[in-house]
């Protein structure tokens, strides 16, 4: 299976997935907005088996009870996210969520849907084509 790399801009946190995301959205809820400082963010997952920590060690926030996100402590950039428990009928601690554009190469990266649209910034407009959703 073929290793994929990423990391934060300073290079202080790298990481490294097996094989490519099996799933991959643009996020606009308002806690991903405040958290990264932009409109939205693209994440990706993988199953939690296939993400490792390759170098440094994350700093974690847990703002929302259960809700964890990765980023390092130098540089500031936001790398992961997770959940605990079940979320939608989905158990979420089996997935690994990673900013998608933190891969050294996210052109492989195929998001799928916007969702929290209820969320989205007035002043962005989609025109991409994929699919929306109000909440997630």
């Amino acid at each position: 299976m073929k290793k994929l790399n990423g990391g934060c801009y300073c290079g202080a946190i790298r990481f490294q997935i097996l094989g490519p995301p099996v799933w991959s959205a643009h996020c606009h809820c308002r806690s991903c907005q405040l958290a990264l400082g932009g409109a939205f963010v693209t994440w990706a997952k993988v199953a939690a088996s296939d993400f490792a920590i390759t170098k440094g060690t994350l700093k974690t926030v847990e703002k929302t009870p259960g809700i964890r996100r990765g980023f390092c402590g130098d540089c500031g950039t936001t790398l992961t996210y997770s959940a605990q428990g079940e979320v939608g009928g989905q158990d979420w601690s089996a997935d690994a969520w990673f900013s998608a554009v933190a891969l050294d190469d996210p052109s492989i990266i195929e998001p799928s849907a916007h969702v929290f649209v209820s969320h989205q910034q007035p002043w962005i407009k989609l025109a991409d084509g994929l699919p929306t959703f109000q909440e997630f």
